[in-house]
């Protein structure tokens, strides 16, 4: 029998009495060592994966116990339990993230929520670039100053949420400047917002959680063919190039996709100048999902990408894809 039970700060009497009697304890070295589990019984998680495997081969008639952070229904263990064909009692806690947004007092239905904890950090860049409100899961490689950084170009706030539920909670409200060069403590969430928290949040019209989408931009036609070539995904980054950067902007961002200005290097928006196509500078070091460029292409177009060269009317498109 397999029970997973969710902690936000120090457990409570309950899961040290349901620890204290399983065959075996799941845990971060943190809960084991708070819980006072003995050597013979621990599992400590380092990678998820192994420990898992683990756990499916204890028979089903001794008990295992699993201590998870925050809830682990979300972006948590319980999903590569599932995975691994194994069911599971659950005892959920507030998420972490959850609390974020509680302790500032901001409602976060038309958030949207990133891990960057043992996956790249792109996405949640990308996402903070576009959108005013991104909750991010972070780690110890990618947190705070890495987010900054990527985001220097973008006015955000950041609101640091440190060791919830500890007796030692620390939640604090930076600027750019500031979250670029922070010490953080272990474990934090991250919240990228395009205001400081207390002011007042815009109409939220939406009845399923996640930001408000408006209606699909007016674009050319030339411009609807290039979004429909490469079919940004939110948290993509698109490079466009050429006399359509503009309306393929304005059209990413509908799609909650960023879109880089060759021009800048910097995030372009819907009324962002944009460069010729006759080279493609810093590609290499961003390494878009997706290029767009009208006009003329570069003799050398970047590997690794699928190209299509059409001529729609009088002007020339170029698409590259990552595959």
């Amino acid at each position: 029998m397999i029970t997973v039970h969710g902690l936000l700060g120090q457990p409570n009497l309950e899961l040290r009495m349901t620890a204290a009697s399983a065959d075996w304890v799941v845990g971060g070295r943190r809960h084991l060592d708070n819980l006072g589990v003995p050597e013979e019984r621990r599992i400590t998680l380092g990678a998820l994966r192994p420990a898992i495997e683990r756990v499916a081969t204890i028979p089903s008639d001794q008990l295992v116990v699993v201590v998870a952070s925050g809830d682990p229904l979300y972006f948590g263990v319980v999903r590569a339990l599932r995975d691994e064909g194994l069911q599971a009692e659950v005892v959920t806690a507030p998420s972490s993230i959850a609390s974020a947004f509680a302790a500032v007092g901001l409602p976060w239905d038309d958030a949207v929520v990133v891990s960057a904890h043992g996956r790249p950090l792109a996405a949640a860049a990308n996402l903070a670039r576009c959108l005013p409100k991104v909750a991010v899961f972070t780690s110890a490689e990618n947190g705070i100053r890495e987010l900054a950084a990527q985001l220097a170009d973008v006015p955000r706030w950041y609101v640091l949420a440190e060791r919830l539920g500890e007796t030692d909670q620390c939640v604090r409200v930076l600027d750019a400047a500031t979250a670029a060069v922070v010490e953080p403590r272990e474990p934090n969430v991250v919240l990228v917002l395009a205001a400081p928290p207390e002011q007042l949040d815009g109409h939220w019209s939406g009845s399923i959680a996640g930001p408000a989408r408006g209606s699909r931009p007016e674009v050319s036609a030339l411009a609807a063919v290039a979004f429909a070539r490469t079919l940004p995904e939110p948290g993509e980054l698109v490079w466009a190039s050429g006399m359509l950067g503009t309306d393929v902007a304005a059209l990413c961002c509908w799609a909650q996709a960023a879109v880089l200005d060759p021009m800048t290097g910097s995030t372009t928006s819907p009324d962002v100048v944009v460069a010729d196509a006759d080279s493609l500078p810093g590609l290499s070091e961003h390494r878009p999902r997706a290029i767009v460029l009208a006009g003329p292409a570069p003799h050398e177009l970047p590997c690794g990408y699928r190209w299509r060269t059409e001529t729609i009317g009088d002007t020339a498109l170029t698409t590259g894809v990552l595959p």
